[in-house]
């Protein structure tokens, strides 16, 4: 379980550091679809530069919708093929393991949160 103090160590979390938040603390599936994390419940119009924009809530952050489905895809790797996202083919570590198109584990790496 992830502790209080792990979390107020930091001034925000990371997309992946949400994630692995919620799949601890039970509020996401694992595997878990990202159709989850876009899903109505978890929209939330937020004022960014006098603007309104359109978010996500996962864990105590908010995300776009195309920052949710970029930053997945693109540090996963596919669980039977082993062929991985773009920064997983340039040298990041994999952080979620896609199990099938829009499906994903995560992958808990050392000093997480």
């Amino acid at each position: 379980m992830i502790s209080a103090a792990d979390i107020t160590r930091k001034k925000t979390m990371t997309l992946y550091e949400s994630i692995l938040l919620e799949v601890h603390n039970g509020a996401l599936s694992e595997p878990f679809e990202v159709q989850e994390l876009t899903s109505e419940r978890r929209r939330v119009m937020c004022s960014v530069e006098q603007k309104l924009v359109e978010k996500y809530r996962i864990g105590f952050e908010f995300f776009m919708e195309s920052t949710i489905g970029t930053t997945i895809a693109n540090y996963a790797q596919d669980e039977q093929t082993g062929v991985g996202g773009y920064n997983v083919e340039q040298g990041a570590e994999a952080k979620y393991l896609r199990v099938k198109p829009g499906v994903y584990k995560v992958k808990e790496l050392n000093g997480a949160l």
